[in-house]
C-alpha cells in the first residue's frame, strides 16, 4: 500500500503544498472581492448555493496544511522552545510589517481626517494590537463610506492561528504530542463540544455565517492526527477524489458541517502531497502569506476608489498590485528574517523524525 510515509520518502519535499497554499491565498482575494465590493449582499451570494462549500472550504484547509506541516516541524526541532521561535519568526516579522504598512502609509492616505487628528486617534494607536494578536479592525476616518470599513479583514484568523500554535505546545508539555490517542480524543471532544454549543445558542463571530471559526482550529488538529498516523494513512487518487467530494458534500449542511475536519484533513494533505512540475513562481519564493496580509487592504482601496466597484474588476485590480507586495514580503522581509532559522536547525539532521519533507510555513495565517 502506498502509505503517506512511504510517499514523503519517495517524493521527498513536493511541490503539492507550495500551489496548495498559493492557490488558497488567491481564493481567499476572490471571495473577498465579493465582500470588499458588495458588502452583506456579496457575502449571503457566496453562502448560497452552488458557491458555499467552496467558500467554507478555503481557510479549514490552510488550517489543516498548516497542521500537517507544523507538526512536522515541531518533530524537527530541538524542543519547545525552538519551536515556538521558528513559529514567531514566520508570522511576526512580515505581520508587523503589513500592520506599519497600513496605520502609517494606507490610512494616511484614505483618511478622511487632517493628519494631526488622525495620528494622535485612539484608534490609530490601538491598531498596533495587531502585532500581538489583539486584533483591530478600524483605522479612524478610513474606508467610512466602503461597504465594510474594515482595513484588514483577513487578520481575524489570528488568534485561532495562535491557538493552534498553544495546542501544540500544550500537547508537548504534557508528553502527549506524541501519543495518537491523546490527538484522537481531542479531536473528538472538540467535535461534540462544537456540535453541542452549535445547535444550543452558540454564533459565530461575523465572518462566517455557516461554520463556527473553533472549526479552524480543529482542522487544524486533523493535519497533526494525519501526520501521526502517517505510516497508517493510503494515499490514492480515489480516495481523494472521494474525500475532496465529500467534504464539498457535507459543506452544504450545518449539521453534517460538524464532521468536515476530517475530511478536509485527508484530501489536503493528500492533494498537498501530489507532486506536478515547479515553475519560476513556485522556485522563487513562498508569496502564500503576503498574499493573504496584503490582499485586503488593497481590495479596500480599490472599492473606495471605484465609482462602481465590481467583483471582477476587483480581482483585477486587486491581485497583480498584490502579488508585488507579496514578492516585496517575500524577498524582503520573510527570506532574510527566515535565514535565522539556520543556527536553530544547524543539529536538525540529528533531531529530524522519519520525513524529508521541509520546514513548513502556517496559515496563515493563514
Amino acid at each position: 500500500m502506498n502509505t503517506l510515509d512511504r510517499v514523503m520518502a519517495e517524493r521527498g519535499n513536493t511541490s503539492g503544498f507550495d500551489y496548495l497554499r498559493l492557490l488558497l491565498a488567491i481564493g481567499v482575494l476572490c471571495i473577498h472581492s465579493f465582500t470588499t465590493s458588495y458588502g452583506r449582499p456579496g457575502e449571503a451570494f457566496l453562502l448560497a448555493l452552488p458557491w458555499r462549500p467552496f467558500y467554507n472550504a478555503v481557510l479549514p484547509m490552510f488550517f489543516a496544511l498548516s497542521g500537517f506541516l507544523v507538526t512536522g516541524s515541531y518533530f524537527r526541532t530541538k524542543g519547545i522552545g525552538e519551536f515556538v521561535m521558528l513559529r514567531i519568526l514566520r508570522i511576526a516579522p512580515a505581520l508587523a510589517v503589513e500592520v506599519f504598512l497600513c496605520a502609517l502609509i494606507l490610512g494616511s492616505i484614505f483618511t478622511t481626517l487632517p493628519l494631526v487628528k488622525y495620528f494622535s486617534h485612539p484608534t490609530f494607536w490601538s491598531y498596533f494590537g495587531n502585532l500581538i494578536g489583539w486584533i483591530h479592525f478600524l483605522l479612524p476616518g478610513v474606508f467610512e463610506d466602503n461597504p465594510y470599513n474594515i482595513v484588514n479583514l483577513s487578520l481575524w484568523t489570528v488568534p485561532y492561528e495562535l491557538e493552534c500554535y498553544i495546542a501544540i505546545v500544550a500537547l508537548a508539555l504534557l508528553g502527549l504530542l506524541k501519543s495518537r490517542f491523546a490527538v484522537v480524543l481531542l479531536l473528538v471532544v472538540g467535535l461534540i463540544a462544537l456540535f453541542v454549543v452549535s445547535f444550543h445558542g452558540g454564533t459565530p463571530p461575523p465572518g462566517d455565517r455557516l461554520l463556527p471559526h473553533r472549526l479552524l482550529v480543529l482542522s487544524f488538529l486533523s493535519g497533526v492526527l494525519i501526520f501521526l498516523y502517517r505510516d497508517k494513512v493510503v494515499i490514492a487518487p480515489w480516495l481523494t477524489a472521494a474525500s475532496s467530494l465529500a467534504m464539498l458534500v457535507v459543506l452544504n449542511f450545518p449539521v453534517s458541517a460538524q464532521f468536515y475536519p476530517p475530511l478536509v484533513g485527508y484530501a489536503t494533505v493528500a492533494l498537498g502531497m501530489s507532486n506536478p512540475r515547479r515553475t519560476f513562481l513556485i522556485n522563487t519564493g513562498d508569496y502564500s502569506y503576503g498574499i493573504y496580509l496584503y490582499a485586503f487592504p488593497i481590495q479596500q482601496a480599490y472599492v473606495h476608489l471605484a465609482s462602481r466597484p465590481e467583483w471582477r474588476l476587483n480581482i483585477v485590480f486587486a491581485l497583480p498590485i498584490t502579488i508585488c507586495f507579496a514578492v516585496f514580503s517575500w524577498h524582503c522581509v520573510e527570506k532574510h528574517v527566515l535565514k535565522l532559522k539556520k543556527p536553530l536547525f544547524r543539529n536538525e539532521r540529528k533531531h529530524s523524525c522519519e520525513t524529508t519533507m521541509r520546514f513548513g510555513r502556517p496559515v496563515i495565517s493563514r
